[in-house]
């Protein structure tokens, strides 16, 4: 579907983990008249299973991102399963509820069809394939189950979430609601750790081992979700400017002949957010900001024009002054640009600059 799927080394760490779990104990506890080899065939198959599993959860998420014009960058695999780097959040509550349940329904669904599977096929529960299809939907199922658990940003979070805002009419409102409630439960998760680790039993955890997973697990909800909150604090923050209140109004345009050096030099000490229009024929032809001019070595600045240092026009995405700032950055991030020029029926009437984005969430105190 035109998403590229990356993995992280990390991931490498629990693909092992995982299939010597299965091959050093599920698999000889369950199928003890089998080979240790038999043994580890069945842990490889079933790694892979589980992380196709998985790649398919996250790309339910992404065909209902698709489905309601919203991006998705990419899907990673790494130490704690899968993510989806869909580049926005929804702008109705009732597509955010579909593109977050998406997810864990289609887990479930492969744990029905694992186990429905091995009922319509009569297997041997302990025949290798019969466990291998009970094991690969009961993993499925408990995946699904999992990512239900209200605590955001896990799915059933975002299903919260948007719930939340149904009823309360308010995205960002919600938003703190379902972060809150989702730091809460990692310190549920972390606290039962503790206790597991102290000898307590909890009925949830039972050996210290378990109890150092949840303790690590929990570090890492309540990370997500403060991270969450943050960014939240950051979209709200940007929605009370528009592109105009951040511009530079009419920047200076230059021919695409000029060399970097009769612009940089002199003009980047006095002014380091300076930026120009580039000109060629007469026409827009890119932007040329101090990123761009500190990135050619100043020994090459007076050999190295300003259309070979600028960044051409058909790499900027044009907003319109009305646009959102929080919009503004979602499309440099997207782009990876660090300028985007403002326009209005075709006319060029500033530039706005990703330091200027970043110097309003300074002053609210977002960013340090």
């Amino acid at each position: 579907m035109g998403i590229p799927v990356y993995v992280d080394f990390s991931w490498l760490i629990l693909f092992g983990f995982v299939i010597f779990v299965l091959a050093h104990d599920v698999y000889p506890d369950a199928l003890p008249k089998e080979t240790d080899r038999t043994h580890l065939i069945l842990a490889g198959i079933s790694s892979i299973i589980f992380f196709v599993s998985i790649i398919l959860h996250e790309l339910a998420h992404s065909v209902v991102a698709k489905f309601y014009k919203i991006p998705v960058r990419s899907i990673t695999l790494f130490l704690f399963g899968g993510v989806a780097q869909i580049t926005r959040d929804a702008t109705k509550p009732l597509s955010e509820l579909l593109m977050a349940a998406a997810g864990p329904l289609t887990s479930l669904l492969l744990g029905g069809l694992f186990i429905g599977s091995w009922w319509l096929f009569n297997m041997e529960v302990d025949s290798p394939i019969g466990f291998l299809f009970i094991w690969a939907g009961g993993t499925n199922i408990v995946l699904g189950i999992f990512n239900l658990i209200p605590a955001f940003p896990m799915d059933g979070g975002r299903v919260f979430r948007a719930v939340t805002w149904m009823v309360t009419k308010n995205y960002y409102r919600a938003t703190r609601i379902a972060g809150w409630t989702g730091r809460g439960f990692a310190w549920a998760v972390i606290a039962v750790g503790v206790l597991a680790l102290l000898g307590v039993n909890t009925r949830v955890v039972g050996t210290p081992f378990q109890g150092a997973w949840f303790i690590f697990i929990g570090f890492y909800l309540e990370n997500a979700a403060r991270q969450g909150l943050l960014q939240n604090r950051l979209i709200e923050t940007l929605t009370k400017y528009r592109a105009r209140d951040l511009m530079i109004a009419d920047p200076p345009v230059v021919d695409s002949g000029m060399s970097v050096g009769s612009l940089a030099r002199g003009v980047l000490e006095l002014n380091p957010r300076v930026c120009y229009f580039i000109e060629e024929h007469g026409a827009l032809a890119g932007i040329l900001s101090a990123y761009q001019m500190r990135a050619i070595p100043e020994a090459l600045w007076d050999t190295t024009t300003a259309g070979q240092a600028m960044l051409p026009t058909a790499r900027l995405k044009p907003v319109s002054p009305d646009r959102q700032a929080n919009e503004v950055l979602v499309e440099m991030e997207s782009g990876d640009l660090t300028h985007l020029p403002v326009v209005s029926e075709g006319r060029v009437l500033g530039v706005i600059g990703r330091d200027r984005i970043l110097t309003v969430l300074q002053k609210a105190g977002i960013l340090a």
